[in-house]
């Protein structure tokens, strides 16, 4: 009976020293591991006819004034290397004001977790994002116009 009480007492003090390594850990897998900064503003969905394939996680930043987004494959889909893109312009792009990095951003190819992040301003101006995942035949596609107009 001894033993048991001391075995339930490592196990909970393990437990309590586990905890906070999780919490920390959560936050920069939000916005800094996906070398976005700033703070969460919407999730959406990148679905196929038949499945979600990925999703598109777009970020503010108040302090620089822009916007940053990535297209993260659902732990399913991750499991290989296929192609994967996003694109995420601004409200000027549309004037004819092609500036990558500043009114446009891409990235896209064979990767095997997440495409981006891409980075446009976004300060008085709407956003507008085009992500495509593609598993083998299955196709998932989101086409996210006027977003965030801040």
């Amino acid at each position: 009976m001894r033993m048991r009480a001391r075995a339930a007492a490592v196990l909970a003090a393990l437990a309590v020293s586990v905890t906070p390594a999780v919490a920390l850990s959560a936050p920069a897998a939000n916005a800094g591991g996906y070398g976005c900064s700033g703070n969460l503003v919407d999730t959406y969905s990148v679905k196929s006819k038949w499945n979600t394939l990925s999703h598109v996680y777009l970020y503010y930043n108040a302090k620089t004034g822009y916007n940053c987004a990535v297209n993260v494959k659902t732990k399913y889909y991750s499991q290989f290397k296929h192609k994967i893109s996003i694109h995420m312009y601004n409200s000027t792009w549309a004037e004819d004001n092609n500036r990558p990095g500043v009114n446009t951003d891409y990235d896209g190819g064979k990767f095997l977790k997440w495409a981006g992040p891409v980075k446009v301003k976004g300060k008085g101006l709407c956003v507008s994002i085009v992500a495509d995942t593609y598993y083998y035949d299955e196709h998932g596609h989101a086409y996210l116009p006027h977003k965030h107009c801040r």
